[in-house]
This record gives structure tokens, C-alpha cells and sequence, in this order.
């Protein structure tokens, strides 16, 4: 009971930490006045609610004129920083409130996205990185949408082993193999080519497999970051974000490999972290092996792709997709 009581102890201080990194919101102000604070205030929680559900037409559901009726209830604290208003929100609270009214809600953990776009002007081509001057927009349109985006320093050791060629050109051995270097989970090959109209294509890779893609048209090389951004959001929001409904049914997860109290930790707050994940109950402990009973508030189809977003947690060779109970092992 002790070791439990342990785990649950870390578990709590793990998922604070994840919540803290999606609950703030910078806005420009013109004023520091009632009117105009209560107007950032509530374009921040307009904000805040498309970015924990991924998806912007949560904008258009009873949910948010109903959090809005309640504003005071979600802001937990604000502070001025020249013309911009620092927000911050109360996400957990945000994020019960939308499941219990069947919106859907994008949780954590959030998968780590690696980003080579590739602006291709007149000559052959500059990777949007280091000082380039649609990296600041980029970054901006990621943290306004909630996408954990990882962009590459684009120096010799990327050089060496990839080019703009290449990402244009999709040659994607390349492009993982120079990706290894950075902390991620999926990887976007994007090029924006200049003109009237400006459009970007774009391709999301999780390993070797392309997830999904795109092409879309602008009116400028700016609004093509941003229309990149949300289309990739959106998209990942399809796939992981869940609108929870009624279950009768555990899901039983037997986790081999389960070595030690930092494993068991770092397994049972992924779990209880996931987007849709009402309970994680243990039904059953033994050397080496767990048994969770997970109360999924959505398809299995949703849960499998929510548990690949876990680089140590992947299916038994011998699982199989149909049964009762699945069969997962742990890579430390």
C-alpha cells in the first residue's frame, strides 16, 4: 500500500507539470482598463478552449458560451508585461468541464512534433530554423494552437545529413535518419512555396508511415504558417483528441517488463494522463508484469493510437488486436 501511495504521490506532481506547459495565454492590450482586460480575458479562454480541444469549432458548441458565462471561475491569474497580458487558465478544470459536456478535449500527454519546412523562394530553398524569419511565427502559431513543436537547429550535423532537396523531394530515409538527434514522436516534411497564391504541402510521419497530408493555398508566406499549423493541429486533434461517452467495460492492459518502482511510475502516469482516461485501476501485480483495468471513455481505435504516443510502451510481438485483454511490453 505504501509503494502505491508513493506512486500516486508522483503521479499527481507528473501531470501537474504537463498541465502547466498548455495553461498560458499572452495577449496584446491596448489599455490596462476594465474593458479592455475582460476582453483579453475572454479571447484567452477562446483561446484556451480550441487549444485543450484541438479542434477550433469547440467555438461553435454550447460548451464554450456556457465556460464563458463563467469567466471568473477559469482565470486563476493574469499579470502585465508591457502591451501584453500574461493569462492563465486552469486547465484541469477547463479540460473536466468540456468532457462532462461531451466536447472533445486533446489531454496529455501531447506528442512531440519535429518540424522540417522548407521555404522555397528562387533559389533552392532555406529550411525555416535558427534566424530565419518565419521561425518566431511559426513557434508563435504552435504554442497558439497547443502543438508541442520541435524545430531543428539546422546546423552543420543537420546539413550533413539532410537537405532541402530532400525534403522536397521526400526522400524520407534521409530525413529520419536526421531527425534521430531531436526528442519527438512525429515529424512534419513541409515546403511553402512564394507566390500568389503562397501554398505549403505537407506530410505527417510517424516512423515511415505517413499519417497524414495536405496542400493548401494562402495569401501570403506568414498566413501559410498559420494555415500549416492549424492543419496539422487539426489533424492530430482528429486522432487523438476524445469526446468521452458512457462505458460499461474495463479495458484489461497487461504490461510486461515492468522492472522497477520508476517504471511502474512512469507507466501508470501515462496512462491516467491520456485524453479520455476516466480510471486506471491495478488489477493485478506480479514480478516483472502489471495488469491495469483501463475505464476508456472512447474506441479502442482511439486508445491504441493514444497509447503509441509512449516511446517505452509498445504491443507484444504475439498481441493481437481482438481479445479482451491486450498484451503490451515496457522498454526501459
Amino acid at each position: 500500500m505504501r509503494f502505491l501511495g508513493i506512486v500516486a504521490l508522483l503521479l499527481g506532481l507528473a501531470l501537474g507539470a504537463q498541465a502547466e506547459s498548455l495553461n498560458t495565454v499572452a495577449l496584446t492590450v491596448d489599455g490596462r482598463g476594465e474593458a479592455q482586460r475582460q476582453q483579453a480575458l475572454q479571447q484567452g479562454l477562446k483561446d484556451m478552449l480550441v487549444r485543450l480541444s484541438g479542434k477550433q469549432q469547440v467555438l461553435e458548441q454550447p460548451v464554450s458560451e456556457q465556460a464563458l458565462a463563467q469567466l471568473d471561475r477559469w482565470v486563476t491569474r493574469y499579470d502585465y508585461d508591457g502591451d501584453q497580458l500574461m493569462v492563465r487558465y486552469d486547465t484541469r478544470g477547463l479540460m473536466d468541464f468540456m468532457a462532462a459536456a461531451g466536447a472533445p478535449v486533446w489531454g496529455f500527454p501531447r506528442p512531440q512534433v519535429l518540424i522540417w519546412l522548407v521555404e522555397q523562394g528562387t533559389g533552392r530553398g532555406d529550411m525555416v530554423a535558427g534566424d530565419h524569419e518565419l521561425r518566431e511565427h511559426l513557434v508563435g502559431e504552435a504554442r497558439r494552437r497547443g502543438l508541442s513543436l520541435v524545430v531543428p537547429e539546422w546546423d552543420s550535423q543537420d546539413r550533413n545529413a539532410v537537405t532541402v532537396a530532400d525534403v522536397r523531394g521526400r526522400f524520407d530515409n534521409q530525413l529520419l535518419s536526421a531527425s534521430e538527434r531531436y526528442p519527438h514522436e512525429l515529424v512534419v516534411a513541409a515546403v511553402l512555396y512564394q507566390g500568389s497564391p503562397a501554398t505549403v504541402s505537407w506530410r505527417v510521419l510517424q516512423g515511415k508511415k505517413a499519417l497524414n497530408q495536405g496542400r493548401e493555398d494562402s495569401a501570403s508566406a506568414e498566413q501559410a504558417v498559420t494555415t500549416l499549423v492549424d492543419a496539422v493541429t487539426d489533424q492530430l486533434a482528429q486522432r487523438y483528441a476524445v469526446a468521452s461517452s458512457a462505458s460499461e467495460r474495463l479495458t484489461l492492459l497487461e504490461v510486461e517488463q515492468v522492472e522497477t518502482l520508476a517504471d511502474w511510475h512512469q507507466l501508470q502516469g501515462f496512462l491516467a494522463g491520456l485524453s479520455g482516461m476516466r480510471a486506471v485501476s491495478l488489477v493485478q501485480a506480479s514480478d516483472q508484469e502489471v495488469t491495469f483495468g483501463l475505464d476508456f471513455g472512447a474506441s479502442d481505435s482511439q486508445l491504441r493510437s493514444l497509447l503509441e504516443l509512449s516511446r517505452q510502451l509498445r504491443p507484444c510481438p504475439d498481441d493481437s488486436v481482438a481479445g479482451p485483454q491486450w498484451r503490451y511490453c515496457w522498454r526501459s
